[in-house]
């Protein structure tokens, strides 16, 4: 499908007549409200996000938008074809949107409205990120990198929260994958840590910030730098919100390496906790990885007949070439110490066409290198621009009391008062100080009397929305809840089972919209209620607290959200505390819509 951009286009006809039409563009840009929902349900729920944009685009003729509205919709495709693990389908429509967003905030300059300096940004990045699905590394490198610039050139670091966090978070992400791929340690090191810090803004997902300390971890680890490699990994289990899962098994395998390298634990000792981990492997992949881990270490301990048969698993059996590689390169060293050179021919034949490739490595290499540096550079000049608006502004605010200290000192120099001034001066002081004691007992009194208000004034809000709430015996007939309790219809749900055991149970983002909204009708306000008890709650939470109403166990609901039994326990305690409550979270939210 192709689209028309119409503002280069008339760039490259007639840069005066260009720039006259371009300003009714940049001041009427009014985003498609369905677009704007949609842009807002992609950063928590991509998969309900991109159903309602697949709807729009049947119901919606695309190219009828204005050129705004076209673009938007094609970077948000983009970003949502990523999130869902689609490839870019629509590559040419997202280089004319980057295109776009660079023209008009080029018009703009510094009158660029906020959303738009970000959906600028937004583009550079997801170009980037279909650079690096086509590995074209450096083309990837230059777009993340501009996508940051055009964040820090428009924003201030306070504004950098929430949505632009999360964001500026996902970009250096991206940069330390794409550094670490490149054997970049320092880089990588310097990007994870950036991204550290954003992930601390918003509330990002535990094994997320576990997944970069964990990489961190290995980066310090591959430079000998022992002690920052067994912190970070230390680290990024303690964020894991549990102990059995793949995430957690990769930071244990690091460990024990780190353990052996470090002399803390004994060959034996190793050995049995990594074939711990070998027969807890969930799938061939993970086998092949923990194959990978046990040779690495004989290989390392030259006990090559042991390495062997754990190498060979992994040339034959995985699907990562990087692993593969890895196994022949050892498994070529292993024939050659065992002298057998016959069985060293096919590993060596399959390293053949790597070699080949080691003269554009060092090209990419190079290039990425000078991006990097340039990238530190405008970092520094940045932070230098920063500090000296900071010096400017603290001057400034110095300058104008300190005028107005010396004013106040002239005056009082050539009073003809100034004994009678000094002495009424230290009377006044004494009332104010007799007066402040009498102030510090009021407004304590009054903090009591505010708090004891506020608490009525929750009981009474409750009172008044019990009073406009439903039948809950009407509430559970509805065609949703009947739904979700027909699913387990003969159905036992056992506590040790695994969270894709029951994966046909799993209800959707948008069954989890029709229950919030069956018992919006029923009980309106009934969330809002639930946010006033308890201020930190969050939407997964909330889900658990609207399927508590319909009397389900947590095994039950544990099945329902696709998550271990031991998470939906957690939440339950942790919701339970903070509704201040003994009762089971079942009972307790259950009795808050009965009247």
């Amino acid at each position: 499908m192709k689209r028309s951009l119409l503002l280069v286009s008339l760039v490259v006809a007639l840069a005066s007549a260009s720039c006259a039409r371009l300003h009714p563009h940049a001041t009427h840009n009014v985003p498609e409200t369905a677009l704007v929902a949609i842009d807002s349900l992609l950063w928590s729920q991509p998969d309900s996000a991109f159903a309602r944009l697949q709807d729009f685009d049947t119901n919606h003729a695309i190219d009828s938008l204005d050129a705004f509205n076209r673009h938007y919709f094609h970077l948000l495709l983009s970003e949502l074809l990523y999130k869902n693990d689609y490839a870019q389908s629509n590559r040419n429509e997202l280089l004319q949107a980057v295109d776009y967003y660079d023209s008009l905030v080029a018009v703009l300059g510094s009158k660029v409205r906020d959303d738009l300096a970000f959906l600028n940004a937004r583009a550079h990045y997801i170009d980037g990120v279909g650079y690096y699905e086509m590995d074209s590394v450096v083309p990837a490198c230059e777009q993340y990198l501009k996508a940051l610039e055009l964040m820090e050139e428009h924003f201030d670091e306070k504004e950098l929260v929430g949505k632009k966090a999360q964001f500026m978070a996902m970009a250096y992400a991206h940069l330390t994958d794409l550094f670490s791929g490149q054997y970049f340690h320092e880089q990588a090191i310097h990007f994870g840590k950036q991204s550290l810090s954003y992930y601390k803004r918003y509330e990002a997902a535990p094994w997320h910030e576990a997944w970069m300390l964990n990489a961190i971890g290995m980066h310090y680890q591959m430079t000998d730098e022992m002690d920052s490699a067994y912190h970070f990994y230390q680290d990024a289990y303690h964020h894991l919100p549990d102990t059995i899962g793949l995430m957690s098994r990769d930071i244990k395998s690091h460990m024990l390496q780190l353990s052996h390298m470090k002399g803390s634990s004994t060959p034996q000792e190793v050995i049995a906790q990594m074939h711990s981990l070998l027969d807890d492997a969930e799938s061939e992949r993970e086998y092949c990885a923990r194959c990978l881990t046990i040779g690495d270490f004989f290989y390392i301990e030259r006990q090559f007949d042991s390495a062997w048969p754990y190498l060979n698993k992994v040339f034959y059996g995985t699907a990562s070439i990087g692993s593969k590689k890895q196994a022949a390169e050892w498994l070529v060293q292993i024939c050659k110490e065992l002298g057998k050179n016959d069985e060293a021919v096919a590993y060596a034949d399959f390293l053949v066409p790597f070699a080949n490739q080691e003269e554009n490595k060092s090209t990419v290499k190079t290039r990425l290198t000078k991006l990097y540096s340039a990238h530190v550079q405008n970092g520094q000049a940045f932070l230098r621009q920063q500090w000296i608006k900071r010096r400017i502004l603290w001057l400034s605010l110095i300058a104008i009391p300190l005028s107005l200290l010396l004013s106040l000192a002239l005056v009082v120099y050539h009073g003809k008062r100034r004994q009678r001034l000094n002495d009424e001066r230290n009377n006044n002081e004494t009332s104010l100080k007799a007066l402040g004691g009498r102030l510090r007992s009021s407004n304590e009194a009054l903090r009591s009397k505010i708090e004891e208000n506020k608490e009525l004034s929750c009981l009474l809000e409750a009172s008044r929305l019990k009073e406009t709430w439903g039948d809950y015996a009407v509430f559970i007939k509805e065609p949703i809840c009947q739904s979700i309790l027909g699913r387990f219809d003969g159905k036992q749900i056992k506590r040790e089972a695994k969270r894709d055991d029951y994966a046909e149970l799993r209800l959707s983002g948008q069954e989890l919209s029709q229950l919030a909204t069956a018992v919006e009708q029923h009980f309106h306000g009934f969330c809002g209620l639930l946010s006033e008890r308890c201020s930190k709650i969050n939407s997964d939470e909330i889900h658990q607290c609207l399927l508590c109403l319909l009397d389900l166990k947590d095994t039950q609901i544990a099945a329902l959200l696709h998550l271990d039994y031991s998470t939906i326990r957690k939440r339950s305690t942790k919701l339970k505390k903070a509704f201040e409550t003994d009762k089971s979270l079942q009972v307790f939210v259950k009795e808050l819509v009965l009247k």
